[in-house]
């Protein structure tokens, strides 16, 4: 039987480049994401609207039955709120998206399993905000290092990824969960930090803006990946992961928002002011989150491909591009 992946978040950055990684290598997939999203969608793919965890309560028996039907072999479960920042101000939101909606999958491959259906590979992305106040400035994240997070997403993430184990151990389901380390490339939104500076810097440099670039705290150091070569991960994981198993996808390597900060300026056209923004600032923060890979290069043998100075080239050509 063929591969056919079902993606939840279809529609949104990583289910984006995702499904073209999919294309590209002759898979077939199915996406799954809110109505809204789905309606807003201009790709020519197969998308059906729902919402995961909006709290219907045979919803997860009509998920079971769509993936019977269709004959979904791999599950990449993407969907749900993706930011930090914005969880400080709906932690209600944030826990009903990524907590209730990965319970409502999980549920959903349960009642496959009851009903003598082998339940595909799934794997259910979390984040490496998970660490929290465990992350440490001496040495980067293990997968088997405490739990502390510091955000409601970083807590719903946790969450979500103790679930999947524990479903796993209680119902046999074939789940392996990931916390991704920050990804940013192509098509990702100018709410996170350097797509935002991309953006800033391209409206400067067309005159649309004065020339100041607004920024949060420059000072935490981060283990960033290009988006293209986490997708990448994500699949090999999904050929070799280990269900029940829990893997970092990071760089291992790290850089500061400041040295990032300073790669675009390098390639801005024009000169700029930079100053703070208090509405850009978190309550509170991790001042380092890097990751260790050796476990996904093990069972995988992936590696990041792409130089992360070269994703942020990327992000200013697309937001020049995309100038309204």
């Amino acid at each position: 039987m063929a591969d056919l992946v079902l993606i939840t978040g279809a529609c949104g950055f990583v289910g984006r480049h995702l499904s073209a990684s999919l294309e590209a290598d002759g898979v077939a997939w199915l996406g799954l994401d809110r109505q809204e999203a789905v309606d807003n969608d201009s790709r020519d793919a197969e998308l059906i609207g729902h919402d995961l965890g909006a709290g219907h309560g045979d919803a997860p028996r009509r998920l079971a039955e769509l993936m019977s039907e269709r004959e979904v072999t791999r599950v990449v479960h993407l969907a749900g709120q993706s930011s930090a920042g914005a969880s400080f101000q709906d932690p209600v939101g944030t826990l009903r998206a990524n907590l209730h909606g990965t319970v409502e999958l999980l549920e959903a491959l349960r009642h496959l399993r009851q009903d003598g259906v082998a339940p595909p590979t799934t794997l259910a992305v979390g984040s490496a905000e998970e660490y929290g106040a465990a992350a440490r400035p001496d040495r980067p994240c293990r997968e088997d290092d405490p739990i502390l997070p510091i955000s409601p997403y970083g807590t719903s993430k946790a969450a979500a990824t103790l679930l999947c184990g524990q479903y796993h151990r209680s119902f046999d389901l074939p789940v392996i969960a990931v916390r991704a380390f920050s990804h940013t490339g192509p098509g990702h939104d100018a709410r996170f930090v350097f797509p935002s500076f991309a953006a800033q810097i391209a409206s400067i440099e067309a005159g649309c803006a004065e020339p100041v670039l607004r920024v949060g705290d420059l000072s935490p150091n981060r283990d960033f990946t290009d988006v293209r070569d986490v997708v990448r991960a994500y699949r090999a994981l999904l050929t070799s992961g280990v269900a029940g198993q829990v893997y970092n996808v990071c760089s291992g390597s790290s850089l500061t928002i400041q040295d990032g900060l300073d790669i675009l300026l390098g390639l801005s056209s024009v000169s700029v002011r930079v100053q703070p923004d208090p509405a850009r600032m978190r309550p509170v923060d991790i001042p380092c989150l890097v990751g260790d890979s050796t476990k996904l290069i093990q069972a995988t043998g992936w590696s990041a491909g792409l130089d992360f100075s070269d994703t942020l080239r990327d992000l200013l050509e697309v937001a020049r591009r995309d100038l309204p």
